[in-house]
């Protein structure tokens, strides 16, 4: 098993909830350290995590910049990657 798997789960955890903004906290504390291949992924990641958190908020202008730059990241990874399904990320962020 990775050694990021950790934090992936438990970022999966807290956005599937819509728990954003703690999922964005979790992986960017491992993302902070990490100097892998996969750190676009991750980077991706936490910005999904972070424009659906300011849509959450009402900052549609915010969220619609890293919505973009999130997939951006993403696309490359598309339709799964690490246990992840990239695809499903990527449609949560329609409309933001």
């Amino acid at each position: 098993m990775p050694t990021q798997a950790p934090a992936l789960a438990a970022f999966i955890k807290a956005f599937d909830a819509g728990s954003f903004f703690e999922a964005h906290e979790i992986l960017e504390a491992f993302w902070v350290g990490y100097r892998g291949d996969d750190r676009d992924f991750y980077r991706g990641l936490i910005q999904a995590a972070v424009a659906l958190h300011l849509l959450s908020v009402g900052n549609t202008i915010g969220a619609t910049g890293v919505a973009a730059r999130a997939r951006l990241n993403l696309a490359r990874y598309a339709p799964r990657h690490d246990d992840l399904d990239v695809d499903a990320v990527l449609a949560r962020l329609e409309g933001a």
